[in-house]
């Protein structure tokens, strides 16, 4: 094990951690400003170091994701009496697979979806109905959900066939805004702007995860089920992301965001790989909006409007496009910070659009960038006996490469 890794995600725990349990917004200001402040000094004075830091990562990604895992595991145990930050970390959770669902969508494919909080209200409402006016069980209906969700995306991929770039954002805003006026004007089977109440909560083992959870030396509010749930959809979601983007297909969708034209000469379906990749953005929304009901146990549509889907945008810009790492460290940020400064809850929009702002402007590539994959001619040199080439991280764009072909 990396002690390097080990010592550094403690690090970065303990200063989470002293962030969750300050309250003052004064000292906030000063415990984060502080924080960048050596971060930044770091990357200036020690850039030997930071180099050094990142590479260990790079070299032991799996070591430093079980680490993570591990300390994530312990949150509730040191929050047990503060529910209301379970929540929060809940939500954070939440928002973090809905990032890499969009990630998926805009950052990796290129596909820029300002609708995609439809997809979590389609997700919560088929949830919302199986569970309460059929009858069906939770789980197969969260199955459901992420499916019909991935039918949605598709649906809305058939207009991405023929325009993108600004149409093609206008086209999913307006998506978004057709799913929420649907599920207001059907009042017999959304319950309009009422929503739906009491949404039953999902059971394990026999254990319903809307009822506290007692270990016998301690016992944790609800809101703790739903934390190790929500934990273990995150991981899922990473591994599944992570496979789909080391794949053919991954790669493909980059060469598509590069050039769509290149690509085509290639011999890309860019029709296929399009709908593709909406669908996956799409399910991942979906199951998100599905856990969301049954943790809520009440859905509304004003609760999946225009705002929302800027916040998921507003995360992957600034935890960096394509960029999985990225895109958690931005849905943690993003639904973290902002609660320790409730009192100006009406700037909250105003807060996201500078933070795209300043992350267009001062670092365009996010908080932790992504390197594109390339074709590497010397490493299939070295291993032509063994297999493929090695696609490694540089800053060159892919389709001056020609990597996966």
């Amino acid at each position: 094990m990396s002690l390097k890794i080990l010592l550094t995600e403690i690090i970065g725990y303990l200063l989470f951690l002293g962030f969750v349990n300050i309250e003052n917004p004064v000292v906030v200001i000063v415990y984060v400003l502080g924080a960048a402040l050596a971060f930044f000094g770091l990357l200036w004075f020690r850039r030997a170091a930071w180099d050094g830091l990142k590479d260990e990562f790079r070299h032991n990604l799996g070591q430093a994701t079980v680490i993570a895992f591990g300390l994530a595991l312990s949150f509730p145990f040191l929050l047990a009496g503060n529910s209301y930050w379970l929540q929060v970390i809940n939500l954070a959770l939440l928002y973090s697979v809905m990032a890499l669902g969009l990630n998926f969508m805009t950052g990796r494919a290129g596909l820029v979806c300002l609708g995609y909080a439809a997809f979590v209200a389609i997700g919560a409402y088929v949830v919302g109905i199986l569970t309460l006016k059929v009858g069906l069980s939770f789980w197969p209906a969260l199955l459901l959900a992420g499916l019909i969700a991935s039918l949605f995306g598709i649906l809305l991929g058939l207009p991405a066939l023929r325009v993108k770039g600004h149409y093609l954002a206008l086209v999913t805003i307006a998506f978004g805004l057709i799913i929420q006026e649907l599920l207001l004007n059907m009042e017999g089977l959304t319950g309009g702007t009422n929503g739906l109440i009491n949404i039953p909560s999902p059971s394990i083992l026999g254990h319903d995860l809307g009822s506290p959870l007692n270990l016998g030396f301690i016992q944790f509010p609800f809101q703790a089920n739903f934390y190790y749930l929500n934990l273990v959809i995150l991981a899922l979601s990473v591994w599944a992301i992570y496979k789909l983007s080391h794949s053919f297909f991954g790669l493909s969708l980059n060469a598509m965001r590069e050039d769509q034209l290149a690509a085509q000469c290639y011999g890309l379906n860019l029709t296929l790989f399009k709908l593709l990749a909406f669908a996956v953005g799409a399910f991942f929304g979906g199951i998100v909006g599905g856990v969301y009901a049954g943790m809520i146990n009440f859905i509304a549509p004003e609760n999946f409007g225009f705002q929302q889907s800027t916040l998921v945008l507003s995360m992957i810009i600034f935890g960096g496009l394509d960029s999985i790492p990225g895109a958690i460290l931005g849905a943690i940020f993003l639904t973290v910070f902002p609660e320790k400064f409730r009192a100006f809850e009406d700037f909250r929009l105003l807060f996201y659009g500078i933070v795209i702002v300043a992350c267009l402007r001062f670092m365009p590539e996010g908080v932790l960038p992504f390197k594109h994959r390339i074709f590497n001619p010397k490493s299939q040199n070295q291993e032509g006996e063994h297999g493929t080439a090695e696609c490694q991280g540089t800053d060159n764009s892919l389709r001056r490469t020609g990597c996966g072909r």
